[in-house]
C-alpha cells in the first residue's frame, strides 16, 4: 500500500523538484493538488506552519519545504541515484545552484506567468484548476494581482518585460557556456543542482517568451531534456 502523499500546487516548480526526486529514487507516490480555495480556507497552513507547499507525507512523518524534503529523501535513500555529492566542494556547488534557482530563476518564471498580460488568464486558470468552478470564476481575476503584489515587493515586478528577458538571456548564456561539452552542472552525474535549475527553466519554457528565449541555447535544451521531470504516466 502506497502511503507517500505529496500535497502540492500543481504548477509550482518547487513541487516539481520533489516529484523529480521521487521519480529518480524510484518511490511510488500520490499527489493531492491544492488550489486557491484550499489556500483561502487554511488547508495549506494546517499542513505546514510556514503556509507553503510542497508538503510530503512519508513514513508516518510530514515533511515541509522542497529543499528539506529532498535532503531527507537523500538521507533515507542515499544509494539510489545519489543527488548530493559526498565531496565537500561539489556539495557546496550543489547548494549554490539550488539557491540561485530558487531565489533568482523562480521570480523570472512568476513574472512571465503573471506580469505579461497575454499570459495571465491561462496561468490564473492553472492556479485554480483544483478548485470548484464557482470559486474559480471568482478567483481567476484576482490571482494575477496577488502574484504581482509579491513580485513588486521582491523587485522583479518593477521591471519591464524587456529588462526581464535581458536578465533571462544573461542567465541562459551563462548556463550554455558552462554546459559546453558537459552533461551535468556538478560532477559526472545528475545532482540536485540539475534538478533545481531544470524545474525552474521548465516552468519558464512553458511561457511563449521563455520558450523563445531558450531556442538560442542548444546545450541548455539538451541538458534540460536530460535533467527535467518525467511526464506522469
Amino acid at each position: 500500500m502506497n502511503n507517500t502523499l505529496l500535497h502540492q500546487y500543481e504548477i509550482s516548480p518547487f513541487c516539481a523538484k520533489v516529484r523529480r526526486v521521487l521519480q529518480l529514487k524510484g518511490l511510488d507516490y500520490q499527489v493531492h493538488n491544492i488550489g486557491a480555495l484550499g489556500s483561502q480556507l487554511g488547508e495549506v497552513k494546517r499542513l505546514s506552519p510556514q503556509g507553503k507547499l510542497p508538503v510530503l507525507e512519508f513514513g508516518g512523518e510530514r515533511l515541509a519545504d522542497s529543499s528539506l524534503i529532498v535532503r531527507e529523501l537523500e538521507r533515507r535513500f542515499p544509494a539510489v541515484v545519489p543527488l548530493i555529492p559526498d565531496d565537500e566542494q561539489q556539495r557546496a556547488q550543489v547548494h549554490l545552484w539550488e539557491d540561485w534557482a530558487d531565489e533568482s530563476l523562480y521570480f523570472l518564471e512568476v513574472y512571465l506567468r503573471f506580469a505579461v498580460k497575454e499570459n495571465r488568464s491561462y496561468w490564473a486558470g492553472r492556479v485554480c484548476a483544483a478548485d470548484p468552478a464557482w470559486f474559480s470564476a471568482i478567483a481567476r481575476p484576482i490571482v494575477p494581482a496577488t502574484m504581482m503584489k509579491q513580485l513588486k515587493a521582491q523587485g522583479m515586478g518593477r521591471k519591464s518585460l524587456a529588462q526581464v528577458l535581458t536578465e533571462l538571456d544573461q542567465h541562459l548564456q551563462m548556463l550554455n557556456a558552462l554546459l559546453y561539452e558537459r552533461d551535468w552542472l556538478v560532477g559526472e552525474q545528475i545532482t540536485l543542482a540539475d534538478i533545481a535549475v531544470a524545474v525552474q527553466l521548465q516552468a519558464i519554457a512553458a511561457t511563449p517568451q521563455g520558450k523563445q528565449a531558450l531556442l538560442a541555447y542548444p546545450d541548455v535544451q539538451l541538458w534540460l531534456a536530460r535533467s527535467g521531470e518525467e511526464p506522469e504516466v
